[in-house]
């Protein structure tokens, strides 16, 4: 019973870990260009003045109820593997799922499958055959990886 238990356990934090909030797409802007990951990325919300080289377009989508701030984390790591300087924020979309209402008996493999036909349909009254999957806000963060370029002394 132990060994079934900790095997359970284990398949759920698996489950669970292997779950994102946030998926983000990469775009290069110049494939051939590969660069070292860097240590740290800046999050500008406008373009600087400092000579730059755009690397990258990124996309970011949460999941309904996600926050922004987690868009940008997301964002920075993916910038920080593409040896990105800073990552300037273009824009965010807003998109708003409305509730879904969804005709759900329980038990229905059982109810209409080819095996199960000879059972009587029992429908105990504690169940409701329609459930309301709630809606929310979904963000879509638009992201730009920079580098910076190499300052060189103008004053010779």
């Amino acid at each position: 019973m132990k060994r079934r238990v900790s095997f359970y356990t284990a398949a759920v934090a698996g489950l669970l870990s292997g779950c994102a909030a946030v998926s983000t797409r990469v775009v290069p802007l110049d494939p051939s260009l590969t660069l070292a990951p860097t240590e740290r990325v800046e999050i500008l919300l406008e373009k600087p003045r400092r000579p730059h080289t755009p690397i990258a377009l990124l996309e970011s989508r949460g999941i309904a109820g996600g926050s922004e701030s987690e868009l940008l984390e997301d964002a920075r790591e993916k910038a920080r593997a593409l040896g990105a300087d800073a990552i300037v924020r273009l824009g965010l979309e807003k998109t708003v799922l409305p509730p879904v209402v969804v005709y759900d008996p329980p038990f229905a493999p059982f109810y209409y499958g080819y095996p199960f036909r000879r059972f009587p349909h029992f429908h105990p009254p504690y169940f409701g055959e329609y459930r309301v999957l709630g809606g929310g806000t979904v963000y879509t963060l638009k992201t730009l990886a920079i580098k910076y370029e190499a300052q060189t002394d103008a004053a010779e």
